[in-house]
């Protein structure tokens, strides 16, 4: 049997494994996190606040827009058993036309899409509880701003030079990696999210910790001491997901590049309450 098309078909069904592992983890925090949402969030529906909509959008947005990813992964899995079995009973090489060639293309950006858009929306709640942290301290949250916009138009740019994984021909699957050849730049839509989330922690924790330790008792030390957890659970978590992430943009094989970047999608919107609290 081929070994490129075993190796193809690997990474195809590794790259759906996570996707739906991901998946799984997230709805069952959106279940798990749904009373406090009704209780916290609900009421201020209609407020005047940028962070109540940011909530609601990643909230309910992605997971909805992801299962348009899980339907297209269900099928590539169809497919490629059936590619298979052709390529093993009659060496035989699934066609393929332009139109499945423009459809791949655009799906491919839709996926990258909506994981800027995730992963950005958090950045900016993240930018919010910065400004509440530090609002007179303007040279602190017009840096952590910055450096949000860069991260941002480079993700961007890296999107503008996405294309499809180039695999076996009987696999069908549609894997996105950035065009650009540097794997410096192409990582970097992993290390700079990384950067930014390492910028805010230590800031939270600059802000938070002196207040812990010097009141008893009250409830700003309450507030405190959960910006604290939860900023430290969620770096925890989101830095091994960016780190593996970097890692693979850079050595790994084509088709596994960007495996752990829904991963990183799924992840953040998972802790996405703890933000708004």
């Amino acid at each position: 049997m081929d070994l490129d098309l075993i190796s193809d078909a690997t990474e195809v069904r590794d790259t759906n494994y996570v996707a739906f592992v991901g998946f799984t983890i997230m709805i069952w925090d959106h279940l798990d996190t749904f009373t406090t949402e009704v209780e916290y969030v609900w009421p201020r529906v209609g407020e005047k606040k940028p962070i109540v909509y940011l909530f609601l959008i990643n909230r309910y947005l992605i997971p909805l827009g992801f299962i348009v990813n899980l339907f297209a992964y269900l099928r590539i899995d169809q497919e490629t058993y059936v590619g298979i079995k052709l390529s093993v009973d009659m060496s035989f090489s699934l066609p393929r036309t332009r139109s499945y060639s423009i459809r791949c293309q655009h799906f491919v950006r839709y996926e990258g899409a909506m994981t800027m858009i995730g992963i950005n929306i958090v950045g900016l709640m993240m930018l919010i509880r910065i400004y509440a942290l530090y609002r007179n301290q303007k040279f602190i949250v017009a840096g952590v701003a910055v450096l949000l916009l860069i991260e941002m138009g480079t993700y961007a740019w890296l999107m503008s030079t996405g294309k499809p994984v180039q695999h076996h021909p009987n696999i069908i699957s549609c894997t996105m990696i950035f065009g650009e050849k540097n794997s410096i730049a192409t990582s970097s839509s992993a290390w700079l999210p990384l950067l930014y989330d390492t910028v805010v922690l230590g800031l939270t924790l600059g802000a938070t910790i002196p207040s812990v330790r010097d009141a008893r008792g009250s409830t700003t030390v309450y507030v405190m001491r959960r910006l604290l957890q939860d900023g430290l659970i969620y770096f925890g978590v989101i830095f091994a997901v960016n780190l593996v992430l970097s890692l693979m943009i850079a050595v790994a094989d084509s088709g596994l590049k960007n495996i752990t970047a829904q991963l990183e999608l799924l992840v953040t919107v998972s802790r996405l309450l703890s933000f708004y609290r």
